[in-house]
């Protein structure tokens, strides 16, 4: 006899946002097991590039003719195989309204800030389609200001906006807030990777392996340094893509000025610029990185503050 109330379903997990395959398009499956006690929940995933942030599980459910959505928790990725499994208890399903016949979507989102990925979609009704106003729902709930990791160094919304818009000039530079080179440093050192991301190693540069574009802000912010990177939606879609930014120093020696140079992976130099005119291309091959053949350079100069154009 199956119990009063038991529920099973199969949902194929398909590609939704491009970018976060392996050796072609990720691809999987969810599981979902309903009983007097709750749900079982379970996903097994191949081929999903590991997230420079942890993959989140996403149930979006009807509700009195509205969508719900609850976070499960996080995806467990390795070796490029996916695997979640949660049990939801009844009580806690029951206050949401939420049943396993009233689940709409199963999501996984790679969320970074106030920006959203959808790398894969289930859809668990047979004759229902991707609903895109869903991801606006989620942006909604999701969006806030860029955070303010320590005090003293907090940028307006205005001064944010002006930089993303003017980056030739930083509003507000003045001695006050004059960049903290050596601290720059030190914590970069400290934080990331030391790489030679180029075929032809330069002295005159130092790089190093971004992996965390959170710990970079906060360097950042913390050595007077204000770039408003989670507001680049460029910049994150590379990050995710390719798992790592570059960062470093470049020391001219003709003019004795010291830069700090940030370097976004993109496919090819026709891959949007993330900083408009003021980026640089410089080509690289690295199997390591799928499809990447260089990154966009900008330079920002140490003295003053300023982007060089």
């Amino acid at each position: 006899m199956v119990p009063a109330g038991y529920y099973k379903k199969y949902v194929i997990l398909e590609e939704l946002d491009q970018g976060f395959g392996v050796q072609g398009a990720p691809e999987g499956f969810a599981r979902l097991e309903g009983n007097r006690n709750g749900i079982a929940l379970t996903l097994q995933i191949k081929r999903l590039r590991e997230g420079t942030a942890p993959y989140t599980v996403i149930l979006v459910y009807e509700k009195n003719k509205e969508f719900g959505i609850l976070r499960a928790g996080n995806l467990d990725v390795g070796l490029m195989n996916g695997n979640f499994r949660r049990n939801l208890d009844y009580e806690a399903i029951h206050s949401l309204g939420m049943a396993p016949g009233n689940i709409k979507y199963i999501l996984i989102a790679a969320e970074h800030r106030e920006r959203l990925f959808l790398p894969m979609v289930g859809i668990c009704g047979r004759a229902d389609v991707w609903d895109e106003s869903i991801r606006q729902r989620l942006l909604k709930r999701e969006v806030r200001k860029i955070e303010k990791f320590e005090k003293g160094n907090i940028l307006s919304e205005e001064s944010e906006k002006s930089i993303v818009e003017n980056p030739g000039k930083n509003p507000d530079y003045s001695d006050k807030n004059k960049i903290d080179t050596l601290r720059l440093e030190r914590k970069l050192s400290e934080t990331f990777e030391s790489i030679e991301p180029f075929l032809n190693p330069r002295q005159d540069y130092a790089w190093y392996k971004i992996n965390d574009l959170a710990k970079l802000s906060n360097i950042l912010f913390a050595c007077n340094m204000k770039i408003p990177l989670f507001a680049n939606p460029k910049i994150l879609v590379g990050l995710f893509k390719y798992r790592h930014l570059i960062a470093g120093f470049y020391q001219s020696y003709s003019t004795k000025l010291n830069y700090f140079v940030l370097g976004i992976p993109a496919k090819d130099d026709s891959d949007g610029k993330p900083f408009e005119n003021i980026c640089r291309w410089v080509g690289v091959s690295n199997p390591e990185f799928g499809d990447m053949s260089g990154y966009w350079l900008v330079y920002i100069n140490l003295t003053n503050g300023e982007f060089v154009s």
